[in-house]
């Protein structure tokens, strides 16, 4: 008996020692940016199915998830590359791939002259408990 709980502990703990390096990539880490759209495109597969951005953050270009295309259809939601906008969400992994779960997104224009962006509209495509579709 004392041999099959060991091996049961045993097991467990190997179980968590394998899940805890996934947790730690998933860092959730907190984006509030503004930057430059540079590229669109629409994923057909997978956990993220949708319209996605790419822009660059902190010196790499990072994949934004925005929304399932139903969603963005229905609310109209527009971005396209040279586009500035200011981006809320959280940096997370998915797969091997750092991606912003975009939390919300404002379109506007930045003036270079004085640095200051000013804001056209605010789409929110989340809160506190999750995807708004």
């Amino acid at each position: 008996m004392g041999k099959q709980i060991w091996t049961f502990v045993m097991c467990g703990l190997a179980g968590c020692a394998l899940t805890l390096p996934a947790f730690a990539r998933d860092n959730g880490t907190p984006v509030d940016v503004r930057t430059t759209i540079t590229g669109v495109h629409e994923v057909d597969a997978g956990p993220l199915q949708g319209l996605h951005a790419e822009a660059k953050i902190k010196g790499k270009v990072v994949d934004l998830y925005i929304a399932p295309m139903g969603f963005v259809k229905k609310y109209d939601v527009q971005v396209k590359p040279g586009q500035e906008v200011h981006v809320v969400g959280t940096e997370t992994v998915e797969g091997a791939e750092d991606v912003v779960l975009t939390r919300e997104i404002t379109t506007g224009t930045l003036d270079k002259r004085t640095g200051i962006f000013h804001e056209n509209m605010t789409i929110y495509l989340r809160n506190d408990e999750g995807p708004l579709w």
